[in-house]
């Protein structure tokens, strides 16, 4: 008995000295086990969740021979019907103990027994008259006996954890209401001061430093303090306030004064004070906050003025001024509204705005309204507002919240104006834009059937010119020279009106919005090289275009067929327009989030005060004029690079040459 004395004496330390909890459960029911010479000491926790009372496995002891199990998941999240009649003992604040062998519960003897258990003390451990949980002691080399005297000790201990847990639970609730009340404090810009009555000492604490602009060190306990940081003109009816007040004749200290910070300025602060009597009932000390409403007050005082310039700016404006009440009621209209509607401002107060809105505007400004108040942002809205000869004019509305001191709405102010010529108008643009839509729709579908109606003489042409080249074989020589020219001259044209023709279409698809994206991925490198080969190389016997590819290989998603029409456009017009000059020449540059696609010729460039019309429909440079070509092509190349999210920018020099380079992010929306 001595030993289990001596052990609970070191639980009881534990508890006492340890800043954890947690710390002192494990100190605990070490010493407990080594000095009793259990094989194992162990504790489980309640814990409700949603399926109910759980047990976890949340502290352990054991001999250096023996298994643990703290880390076990089978232990953790158990439920008590697992151990019939285990909870029903427990929660009644009785120990459970016995032999494993001897137990009728199958499951837990099982248990147990496969954890090598031959004797067991289960003793409940309760806070607050709440059933928190238990520690268990197991044998797993002898059958313990359990004697009367050792299972009431043991029982103690679990007693004495309650009472610590209790303690935890209260400190914390303590401390949680301490800081909650510092934080308050300290962020409500409020202060504390307490007078002691019978030494005329006084503390002050919190803000006062803050809200006089002293240091905490500068702040003195005497009276003399308070008194001279108190404002002339208020002090003597202050000092009177706290006389009557001490004295009982007064049964209320606070109101409103001002204070003087160091360095002059005044502040303004709102008290109140209680009293605190001795045992004998005799006032003692006076305990009194004061809130720093400086701001407040100045708010109020710019208010007024505010109000003042309101109502002078409000009746010498040309837009209707107005505040009305929560429901629509009018409390104030400026004089502009007998010019714009016709009323007289008294004619309107309390009247409700809603009664004067159109019959078809009616629900749709109620509804706006309704947002509004929700919502904290201003508004604006036009409807249809009567006047006062029963006619209706256009009006839009601008409004806003007032709010008091609170964030509290507490009317709403408008300024409105007359927008009748303005909806005329963008009634007349509209009518004018559908009317510019169904032209621009008409031209799209000439354009499209002109091009299509063009292609079958443009074909007919064309073949009946090689016909004719075919046709002058027998003829002598001069002859078919002369003919060949004239047939040449043909196809050429032929060649250029098709382009022409081809461009158009794209053009005017492109006008109408019915060119589509079809995004894929493709092989940069493989694909230049393919466009290259399939349109340029077996067709042109001009030379062969240079390629040069910098920078590591990145996927690139783009539109196959919109890039062929770019490439292909920028492709032909380095060949067209360097003839005779060095090949072409193509850059491709990986870069870290674009590409860049570079094509250069060294060919007769663009006349320097040119360039800015280069991407207008149909313009040509005035040194092209010898060269064929429709005036479309980069005019389609800049659409379709802008299309596929992509920039485009161009260099020339006349006589030097031409580049012009791509740039494509790798990914397309």
């Amino acid at each position: 008995m001595k030993n289990i004395l001596l052990s609970i004496s070191k639980a009881n330390h534990h508890l006492l000295q340890e800043g954890s909890i947690d710390d002192a459960l494990n100190f605990c029911i070490t010493d407990i086990g080594k000095t009793q010479g259990f094989d194992r000491c162990y504790i489980f926790k309640n814990i409700t969740d949603n399926d109910g009372l759980k047990l976890y496995y949340t502290h352990e002891w054991c001999n250096n021979d023996i298994e643990p199990y703290i880390d076990s998941p089978d232990l953790s999240g158990l439920t008590y019907a697992a151990f019939p009649g285990l909870y029903e003992t427990l929660v009644k604040n009785e120990p459970l103990y016995g032999l494993v062998k001897e137990s009728e519960n199958d499951y837990f003897r099982e248990l147990m027994e496969m954890q090598g258990i031959k004797s067991y003390l289960f003793t409940p451990i309760f806070s607050n008259n709440l059933f928190w949980g238990w520690i268990g002691y197991d044998d797993c080399k002898t059958e313990r006996k359990w004697l009367d005297e050792e299972v009431y000790a043991l029982h103690t201990v679990s007693k004495n954890i309650g009472l610590r847990l209790n303690q935890d639970k209260t400190i914390s609730k303590l401390e949680a209401s301490l800081e909650k009340f510092d934080f308050y404090m300290k962020g409500s810009n409020q202060a504390l001061w307490e007078l002691n009555i019978d030494t005329n000492k006084s503390v002050f604490s919190y803000n006062w430093a803050k809200i006089l602009g002293y240091t905490n060190d500068e702040i003195t306990d005497d009276a003399e303090f308070w008194k001279n940081s108190t404002h002339p003109e208020d002090l003597l009816k202050i000092t009177i306030d706290l006389e009557y007040f001490i004295s009982e004749k007064s049964s209320n200290y606070s109101g409103i004064a001002r204070m003087v910070h160091k360095d002059g300025h005044t502040v303004w602060v709102k008290y109140f004070g209680l009293l605190k009597k001795n045992k004998q009932g005799i006032p003692s000390k006076i305990i009194a906050t004061y809130i720093d409403i400086t701001e407040i007050i100045e708010k109020e005082k710019q208010l007024e003025l505010s109000e003042e310039k309101f109502r002078f700016i409000a009746d010498n404006t040309t837009d209707i001024i107005s505040q009305h009440k929560i429901d629509g009621s009018y409390t104030y209209v400026s004089n502009s509204i007998k010019e714009i509607l016709g009323y007289e401002p008294i004619e309107m107060l309390n009247k409700i705005a809603f009664d004067f809105i159109h019959p078809d505007d009616s629900e749709r400004i109620r509804n706006v309204q309704k947002d509004f108040l929700r919502d904290s942002k201003p508004i604006i809205f036009t409807c249809r507002f009567r006047k006062k000869d029963n006619t209706f004019a256009w009006i839009e509305t601008s409004a806003r919240k007032i709010l008091n001191t609170n964030n509290v709405i507490v009317g709403i102010q408008t300024s409105s104006r007359n927008v009748s010529e303005r909806i005329k108008a963008e009634e007349e643009i509209k009518t004018a834009l559908k009317r510019e839509r169904e032209l621009s729709e008409m031209k799209s579908r000439f354009i499209t059937m002109a091009s299509h109606q063009f292609r079958t003489p443009l074909t007919v042409i064309y073949s009946n010119a090689e016909l004719i080249d075919l046709k002058t074989n027998h003829f002598d020589k001069k002859t078919v020279n002369s003919v060949e020219n004239i047939t040449s001259r043909i196809k050429k044209e032929v060649d250029r009106m098709t382009e022409l023709m081809n461009n158009i279409l794209i053009f005017g698809k492109y006008e109408s919005k019915k060119i589509k994206k079809e995004i894929k991925k493709i092989n940069l490198n493989i694909y230049i090289k393919t466009v290259i080969d399939t349109y340029f190389n077996g067709a042109l016997e001009k030379g062969k275009i240079q390629i040069k590819i910098k920078g590591k290989k990145q996927v690139f998603h783009t539109d196959e067929t919109l890039l062929t029409h770019i490439l292909t456009n920028l492709i032909c017009n380095a060949f067209k327009y360097s003839a005779g000059k060095p090949n072409p020449l193509i850059i491709i540059c990986y870069l870290e989030n674009e590409i860049e696609i570079e094509v250069t010729d060294f060919g007769i460039g663009i006349p320097e005060d040119e360039i800015q019309y280069l991407f207008t429909s149909f313009f040509r440079a005035s040194n092209t004029t010898t060269i064929i070509g429709s005036g479309l092509g980069l005019t389609i190349v800049k659409q379709f690079t802008v299309f596929l999210n992509g920039k485009i920018e161009l260099k020339s020099k006349e006589n030097f040459g031409t580049t012009i380079k791509l740039i494509f992010p790798y990914e397309q929306n």
